[in-house]
């Protein structure tokens, strides 16, 4: 068998972004109003500056409006909460919110993301938003999960009655791409803590489609997956100055038919889908 395509985010998102941009421009010329996107981070992290630059890059590009919300790491949880709930309600020329990984210890997440007003959850990890999707009726759906949707539609293969295994099951990715491939009709499995590696290996030898998103670099050997498979890895983690996947990807390669490359696969199509997410928001705001 020959090497797997690779499904390239940058590739994939064009026909997106152009999307965005027709979409930016015309609620612009039709309302007068410039789409603007607040990230609320809190100490500086190295990452997470890194992916706030990039989050500010590619809005600019679109013609959305960025604004950093940058606190002290000292910052009260309650101050916290009231910063989220000012931008969410009391804002309203902010259409879009995000609220930055990792905050400092001490600091109840689960508590700052139920302060978001829901409809401006561009990331879509609000209690309501994860509801809705459990109840079909999604509206703003976490952007990476999203992107692996995406480049799996990219492969141009229907999901009905395909074996889908999902290796993790995060709130923004395994957890809600079992829900939206179940919608598509795939039968979705989905790996934990609790799965042996036996049971994985087994598993992998009859998927059609393996997502890895647990974060364990290279912990998935690329022999285990099935010939002709589609392969998304949604893993990054630097390992020696690299960033790596969940997937030994050289071996995978070999095997699959579709494989998306770490870096360059998932990565860059989130930062479009939140902004994709971001237009939802403000025709769901203005409903």
């Amino acid at each position: 068998m020959t090497e797997a395509i690779l499904l390239e985010g940058k590739k994939v998102g064009e026909a997106i972004r152009q999307t965005i941009l027709a979409e930016v421009s015309e609620i612009k010329a039709k309302n007068g109003e410039t789409l603007r996107l607040a990230c609320v981070a809190v100490g500086e992290d190295p990452a997470s500056k890194w992916y706030r630059q990039a989050l500010e890059k590619t809005a600019k590009s679109l013609g959305i409006e960025f604004e950093n919300v940058l606190l002290e790491a000292g910052i009260s949880q309650s101050e916290l909460s009231g910063r989220v709930r000012e931008l969410g309600f009391a804002r309203g020329d902010i259409h879009g919110i995000l609220v930055q990984d990792p905050l400092p210890e001490g600091i109840n997440q689960a508590q700052v993301l139920s302060c978001l007003n829901p409809k401006k959850d561009v990331e879509g990890i609000h209690p309501e938003n994860l509801g809705l999707l459990v109840m079909r009726k999604g509206r703003l759906i976490p952007a990476t999960a999203l992107s692996c949707l995406a480049l799996i539609d990219a492969t141009g293969i229907g999901m009905r009655g395909k074996a889908a295994v999902i290796v993790g099951q995060s709130t923004i990715v395994g957890r809600p791409l079992q829900l939206l491939l179940g919608e598509r009709r795939a039968l979705t499995i989905v790996c934990n803590t609790g799965t042996s590696r036996e049971q994985m290996e087994k598993l992998m030898g009859l998927a059609d489609v393996v997502v890895a998103c647990c974060g364990q670099p290279r912990m998935i050997p690329g022999q285990w997956v099935r010939d002709g498979s589609i392969v998304i890895d949604a893993g990054t983690t630097e390992v020696d100055g690299k960033i790596v996947g969940d997937i030994e990807f050289e071996e995978a390669r070999k095997k699959a038919r579709f494989i998306t490359p770490v870096p360059g696969g998932v990565g860059p199509l989130t930062v479009l889908m939140l902004m994709k997410n971001l237009i939802s928001a403000y025709h769901w705001q203005k409903e």
